[in-house]
């Protein structure tokens, strides 16, 4: 096994000595969400992560993989030492690089990489992903694992483009599974939220780079919120890959109420011939970074036109964040609702360290991973299966524990308001709450997924509280003393 000195952590993962004993201590990218195990491991190569789970088998020791921490839940958190009477494992699986490009228009990447760095190397390659979500901080395997996504109508989730994958399950063992001889495994273990195994490298379809053409449109806001998204819907009809960011509010501390900003803005991205220099990156307005709100247009290679690198992300201060995938026929309906819901609830909201509050609309095409947010399998037999994305995000002036449990603990509320009415589910990595009757509901898939689950891990080795709460995995909750 590698050491924890010297070795070159990923990007946002903090594994810090702490002052308790020989433990070590993991926080997400914001640093309120963190755990301590009794160890950290970093295996050097794949040979030494099948012999590390095959000596951990028999001890029956809790083992939780971390990328980058790029969430805002506790999908990946370990489980604390001392928690149980098992030894609690944290593994980074940062020393997994291998690279390989093949001549089907694929590449075999080993879990180590980050989604900015791999995608810079495929540039060398004249190589790009055609999806990619709005930021490129994550690792690779962590991305696809939770159903990270861009936006468009016919543009679906990082992970239908793995054809390929390499798992390690809790005994050791090792298997192949590709969309040839083993294409309905493949649909369980693309989204597979960190619960099936260590999955050691991926195979991921690719394209030769090309730009895109970015516009970005100023928008007019309007508190009649059956006017406003209507007319964004209307945008959606004209435009494929489009984002919207806005309507946006800010805390007004006197008034102690939200007040729509007068403007927000939509990108969208199309095809071009354009082959000068990419300047879109200039702003970073793929994550709302920036100067944004203006009428402009820029050209870019793929990656660089639809997502921000890490330079892009302009706050890691704590933050409370939904983002809700429901069938696009309930676009307009299911945005009112949202946004009168979240506005009838600002009396709970005084008090607290609110700053900005800032929406985000994208839209999906469906896919057939078992536990993919944009899954297809309980849609309407008419239904377009597209899927259109809502996201709340709750700024916070200073970061400030009561505000953040306070807009937290609010989040949670809309999936229960609107999670049956509109068919919606729930980011996993973002504030996803507790209820396995409609988890089930939205994914039809769960059974044959916790088939696997067992399969690959029987100890419950693998899992969390998060996960055997929100999957209703009841088979494992002596094992975490739940």
């Amino acid at each position: 096994m590698v050491p924890l000195r010297g070795m070159r952590l990923p990007l946002l993962l903090l594994l810090l000595n702490t002052t308790f004993g020989s433990a070590y201590h993991w926080f997400n990218w914001q640093y309120e969400v963190g755990c301590q195990s009794d160890t950290f491991i970093a295996p050097a190569d794949e040979a030494e992560v099948v012999r590390f789970l095959k000596e951990e088998f028999p001890e029956q020791s809790h083992i939780k993989v971390v990328g980058n921490g790029h969430g805002f839940g506790n999908l990946t958190t370990c489980i604390n030492k001392g928690a149980t009477n098992r030894t609690s494992h944290i593994v980074s699986l940062a020393n997994l690089k291998k690279l390989q490009i093949n001549k089907d228009m694929t590449v075999t990447v080993g879990a180590g990489w980050d989604v900015y760095d791999l995608v810079n190397e495929l540039k060398n390659h004249n190589l790009s992903f055609d999806y990619l979500g709005a930021m490129r901080v994550q690792n690779i395997v962590g991305a696809i694992s939770t159903g990270t996504h861009g936006t468009g109508q016919e543009i679906t989730n990082m992970a239908t483009q793995v054809v390929a994958l390499r798992v390690v399950d809790a005994r050791g063992n090792l298997k192949s599974i590709n969309e040839y001889s083993n294409p309905e495994e493949l649909k369980a273990f693309r989204v597979n939220l960190g619960a099936l195994g260590l999955i050691t490298e991926v195979t991921l379809k690719v394209q030769p780079t090309h730009f895109l053409k970015k516009t970005t449109k100023v928008l007019n806001a309007t508190t009649d919120y059956n006017q406003l998204y209507t007319e964004i819907a209307d945008l959606y009809k004209e435009h494929d890959r489009m984002t919207v960011w806005g309507p946006h509010f800010n805390w007004d501390a006197e008034a102690e109420d939200w007040i729509i900003e007068p403007t927000f803005f939509a990108s969208w991205w199309e095809q071009t011939n354009y082959t000068g220099t990419g300047n879109c990156t200039l702003n970073y307005c793929a994550n709302g970074c920036g100067d944004c709100i203006k009428d402009y247009i820029c050209y870019d290679e793929t990656s660089d036109a639809v997502s921000a690198p890490p330079q892009g992300i302009c706050s890691s201060q704590f933050y409370a964040e939904i983002e809700h995938f429901f069938p696009m026929e309930h676009f307009v309906d299911a945005a009112v609702n949202y946004t009168k819901f979240q506005q009838a609830q600002t009396p709970r909201m005084k008090g607290f360290e609110n700053q900005k509050m800032i929406f985000q609309l994208r839209a999906l095409k469906g896919d057939d991973s078992y536990m993919s947010p944009a899954n297809t399998y309980n849609l309407d037999s008419d239904s377009s299966g597209v899927f259109g994305i809502l996201e709340i995000d709750w700024i916070q002036s200073v970061n400030h524990w009561d505000t953040l449990y306070n807009n937290q603990e609010f989040a949670y509320e809309f999936q229960e308001e609107f999670g049956a009415l509109y068919n919606a589910r729930s980011h996993w990595n973002k504030m996803s709450p507790n209820d396995p009757k409609h988890t089930l509901s939205v994914f039809p898939k769960l059974p044959q997924f916790l088939q696997i689950q067992e399969r690959q891990d029987p100890n419950c080795q693998f899992v969390n509280e998060f996960l055997v709460n929100q999957l209703g995995i009841d088979r494992c909750r002596a094992a975490l003393n739940l």
